[in-house]
């Protein structure tokens, strides 16, 4: 008695589940082991949806016996004679059998018009083997016809026992092997049949079963599945060997039909227990895949931390944009000849500061847009260089290389206007900052509106040219240049919040521009996540396959 539909219908259930949890495993990052991960997923897909999810919907059905061969092997003509009468024509042509050939009872011929999507020609009949066993001749499963190899294989993915029938010219031929291995690993049972055997070929059934042995498909030579049959001329219309000649092979059919119930129960559960096996090794593919994802990852994190950090040193260094704006910037306000102020002209450090909050705003806007258009190609810059370095690197790993795309070897294509932009916000809450200052530090009555965008102008120069007195010495230790902004800003606004000021432009400016790096990173992020699977989806893979254990041990105890 089939176990009660409950317990069969749960287990399909989490059949059904675990089917739907390993489909979505992509493995789509081109690494070394991708293709064996996908090879592994499609043929544990096709195991649950193909055979156990099926199967186990129509426990009373009978058990489908595949026989299935290589070319010339005589399958078509094993059939006719289990039969005792035609069902296969066979013939010298090959392939002669170019559709699969359906014995079956006559009461369920309508079930085996189609199986999966190959159609089948059906042969009904009322021989006593057909009330629990259907046979199905196949075309060659090495036939020259891709066509025809599709339709055998598939067909074998529904498969409850398999008649693997070769010849002693062909067993050794390594065509049918792994899909042998296949089926075995599946659970299937399989019966071996070395047809056409001469009686000088004594020595090929030892010889076949040894093949079988070494590829842990047989228990040994006496293992009763391989069946001998000897070479004999074939009888009648049917073209069919005696019934002598295949009675091993139908005995060992009957018996199989015999113990029907027990069969399917003992195939279905090595089905499931392989289906458990392959479903942890499908989330240990998962768990490498994202393994190699992050050693990509890793790659474009310190290539892009590397170029970041050599851009906080240039900035503590005083060296970021020193030769490019400083001078200009010095020249337009009249502060060329620092050496005066350094030797303590307090009247010309006051008539420096009396020219910049007089600038007219045309030339402070001028000035502003000069040190952002600089600002921006120094940070722009690194960008490049760090998409190129990116680029090589991953050039020299498999999965790197097939994810490298032109736009991926240099910074993106809108870098620049987004770095613009970020820095225009950055100017932005640089001038609020120091309009927030002026009113309370104001020393200068004159920095009015111009003052304001003047001293932001200020600010950024002396963030770009200090030596050390904005990160954390002493704010005076400067030389230079950048002496002279720290002078002009200690004027307008006080010591303390010229420092304050300084310090705070400093870290949001950094801030800013590690916003236009994350993005630039987040390009590489995007392309490795559409390519590989989440970790998640290992966790429930193996929840599912729990699921099914527990509801298979609960199935089968019956």
């Amino acid at each position: 008695m089939p176990p009660p539909i409950a317990r069969a219908a749960r287990l399909r259930a989490d059949l059904d589940r675990l089917a739907d949890a390993v489909a979505a495993a992509g493995f789509n990052l081109a690494s070394a082991g991708q293709q064996e991960r996908r090879r592994r997923r499609d043929q544990l897909v096709t195991v649950l949806r193909s055979y156990l999810i099926p199967r186990l919907g129509e426990p009373d059905a009978p058990l489908l016996v595949v026989v299935a061969g290589p070319t010339g092997s005589g399958k078509s003509t094993i059939v006719n004679s289990i039969a005792e009468g035609e069902v296969s024509r066979p013939g010298p042509l090959r392939p002669t059998t170019r559709q699969p050939v359906v014995w079956c009872h006559r009461r369920h011929a309508e079930r085996y018009s189609r199986i999966g999507s190959v159609e089948c020609k059906v042969v009904g009949d009322d021989h006593p083997l057909l009330e629990d066993l259907t046979i199905v001749d196949t075309p060659d499963i090495d036939s020259y016809v891709a066509e025809h190899r599709a339709m055998t294989v598939e067909i074998l993915h529904h498969a409850d026992v398999v008649v693997f029938l070769t010849s002693a010219q062909r067993y050794a031929d390594a065509v049918p092997w792994e899909v042998l291995g296949g089926i075995d690993r599946r659970g299937s049972e399989i019966l071996y049949v070395l047809n056409r055997l001469s009686r000088r070929a004594s020595g090929a059934v030892s010889d076949y079963a040894a093949l079988l042995r070494r590829h842990g498909l047989a228990a040994g030579p006496g293992d009763p599945a391989v069946i001998p049959v000897q070479e004999q001329r074939v009888r009648g219309e049917a073209a069919a060997l005696p019934a002598k000649a295949v009675s091993r092979l139908t005995d060992a059919l009957r018996d199989i039909a015999r113990r029907r119930v027990d069969v399917m129960s003992d195939i279905t559960s090595r089905a499931v227990a392989h289906c458990v096996d392959e479903a942890e090794a499908v989330a240990a593919g998962v768990l490498a895949q994202h393994e190699e994802r992050l050693r990509l990852e890793a790659v474009v994190d310190r290539v892009y931390e590397d170029a970041f950090d050599e851009l906080t040193s240039e900035l503590d260094g005083g060296s970021l944009i020193r030769t490019e704006v400083i001078e200009r910037w010095a020249e337009r306000v009249g502060t060329g000849d620092v050496a005066r102020w350094i030797k303590g002209s307090a009247s010309w450090l006051k008539n420096v500061a009396d020219r910049l909050s007089g600038q007219p705003a045309a030339e402070v806007g001028r000035i502003e847009r000069e040190a952002r258009r600089e600002l921006a190609d120094a940070v722009t810059v690194r960008l490049e260089r760090a998409a190129r370095a990116v680029g090589t690197a991953w050039e020299v790993d498999d999965a790197g290389r097939a994810l490298l795309t032109p736009d991926l070897r240099a910074a993106g294509g809108d870098v620049s206007d987004d770095t613009e932009a970020v820095i225009d916000r950055w100017l932005a809450s640089l001038a609020a900052l120091v309009e927030a200052e002026g009113p309370r530090r104001l020393r200068a009555a004159r920095v009015a509106s111009t003052g304001v965008n003047a001293a932001a102008v200020a600010t950024i120069l002396a963030v770009f040219s200090a030596t050390g007195g904005l990160t954390g010495a002493e704010f005076g230790v400067a030389a230079g240049a950048a002496a002279a902004q720290q002078g002009i800003l200690e004027h307008v606004l006080g010591q303390a919040a010229a420092r304050s000021l300084a310090g705070s432009a400093r870290d949001s400016f950094l801030d800013a521009v590690r916003q236009v790096f994350s993005a630039e990173k987040g390009r590489y992020r995007r392309v490795l996540e559409a390519a590989s699977d989440p970790p998640r989806l290992a966790d429930d893979v193996r929840a599912a396959a729990e699921a099914v254990a527990v509801s298979s041990e609960e199935f089968h105890a019956l």
